[in-house]
């Protein structure tokens, strides 16, 4: 049986009151200090590791001046069986850097709203609420983090001008239905809109959408109306149609306008898709079958941009050299990108001719293994990623660090020998993963900082007995429900 993590253990707190919000989010900052080999933090300790090291920058010294503090990790504190956010609470825990998860509360009041809305050290996840009222919403729409609502099924007007103020991430993954009205004020959203439960979208809501700025998210849609092609193929910016699978040559023809990412990963290619396609201009995210035919193949490698294939099962020569031939905006070589998926390993006379690719980057993001012969071919390409090969050899590793250029990405290495890391360190272009690129060492605070923030068994012990209190019918430190 597993130990519990600590998402499991904050999990467990029902409640809480100023008091014990103000010792949970304490024990679980962690700041960063400048030591006497560059940033120094506690690689194991699981607060830090659970927040992929994200990082906030310090806007003021430390208060008594004994530590250089740069700033603190965005910690996650998950919160999901907290049943109510009284105003108090709500003040302490917007002191907490990071995300805040607070996805079983039913109903937030617009005061606890406006003190939500002052937390700004990342994203804010208030997924059990049903519905949203304006003056909430006004409210949330000036935090300053991602924000999450996926379960509010319906949004007044109102309640979308207000958070149309945002500027960053805005899921609202509830919505089952867009009237023109809401489509408009979201469009005015500053930063990526995800709309995944929508499964039918009218051609007027689309038209609005088609302006919203940010990356546009509609996992949920799995065809498109005439209508709703025409006004995608005028909007210019990230557009995520993931579960798409059919267009008829008219739509496809419409959409082939959009400008910017296109990310159609379950589309079913036929000759006109891939034709249309092939005069798309921005990044295109597409699905090929495994016997797909080399025309569809040249007619989709004209398209100006980026281009990401899935669906191959392996790649042989002829293959190769059509994807080799992919040419960047305007035939400028290194101006794009070939991302090929799903191609676990490649022979070395296929390496070859992938390394005479120049349209600009080369990624071979699902290759697990490579042989020396393959290794030799490869690091010739001079923009080259092979981020989820998770082990080399002390002889590959020996011909991957001759790459002279500018970037080998190997940031999915974790099974290396301290001899091949050695190697591929001394290498310039070559990209690691954080934990074999920087030696982490523990984080040195000053004695009373560091009394202040429990680790280990003192933090499980601290977030336990939270809970426990928090459960007590009667606990003296509670406060009325508002």
């Amino acid at each position: 049986m597993r130990e519990p993590s600590l998402r499991d253990l904050t999990g467990t707190i029902r409640h809480l009151d100023a008091s014990r919000a103000r010792q949970l989010v304490e024990a679980f900052q962690r700041p960063v200090v400048y030591g006497r080999t560059g940033i120094a933090y506690d690689a194991d300790d699981p607060v830090v590791t659970g927040c992929d090291e994200n990082l906030r920058l310090a806007t003021a010294a430390s208060p008594d001046g004994s530590v250089d503090v740069l700033g603190h990790f965005q910690t996650h504190l998950h919160l999901h069986g907290l049943l109510r956010v009284p105003l108090s609470v709500a003040r302490e825990l917007a002191r907490h850097s990071g995300h805040l998860h607070l996805n079983h509360v039913p109903a937030i009041t617009d005061a606890v709203a406006a003190e939500l809305a002052t937390h700004d050290g990342g994203g804010l996840s208030l997924d059990n609420l049903l519905r949203l009222s304006g003056p909430a919403a006004a409210f949330l729409g000036w935090h300053g983090g991602e924000l999450s609502f996926k379960r509010v099924r319906q949004l007044s007007v109102a309640a979308a001008r207000g958070l149309a103020q945002h500027a960053n991430d805005l899921f609202l993954n509830g919505l089952v239905s867009l009237s023109p009205l809401v489509a408009a004020s979201l469009a005015k959203h500053r930063g990526d809109l995800t709309l995944d439960g929508l499964e039918f979208l009218a051609g007027s809501a689309a038209r609005h959408l088609a302006r919203h700025g940010g990356k546009l998210h509609l996992h949920g849609l799995t065809a498109l109306s005439d209508e709703v092609a025409e006004a995608f193929g005028q909007r210019t910016g990230y557009l995520c149609l993931s579960k798409v699978q059919q267009l008829s040559r008219l739509q496809v023809e419409r959409l082939a306008g959009h400008v910017g990412a296109l990310l159609l990963s379950k589309i079913s290619v036929d000759d006109a898709v891939a034709e249309c396609l092939g005069r798309h201009r921005g990044s295109l995210v597409v699905r090929l079958p495994a016997d797909v035919p080399l025309p569809w193949l040249k007619s989709l490698v004209m398209h100006q941009g980026p281009l990401e294939i899935s669906g191959l099962a392996r790649l042989d020569e002829r293959q190769a050299q059509v994807l080799a031939r992919q040419s960047g905006p305007r035939g400028l070589r290194g101006l794009s990108c070939l991302f090929i998926d799903t191609v676990d390993r490649i022979s070395p006379a296929v390496a070859a001719i992938l390394a005479r690719h120049e349209a600009g980057g080369l990624s071979l993001n699902s290759i697990t293994d490579i042989t020396e012969d393959v290794a030799r071919e490869l690091v010739k390409h001079p923009i080259l990623s092979l981020d989820r090969l998770p082990r080399v050899s002390d002889q590959v590793a020996a011909i991957l660090a001759t790459h002279a250029g500018v970037t080998l990405s190997l940031r999915g290495l974790t099974e290396v020998s301290p001899r091949a890391i050695a190697i591929l360190k001394a290498v310039p272009s070559i990209e690691l993963s954080r934990c074999l690129a920087v030696e982490a060492g523990p984080t040195r605070l000053a004695g009373s900082d560091q009394a202040r923030r429990p680790m280990g068994d003192d933090l499980v012990r601290l977030i336990t007995k939270i809970a426990c209190r928090g459960n007590e019918p009667h606990d003296s430190g509670s406060e009325p429900p508002q």
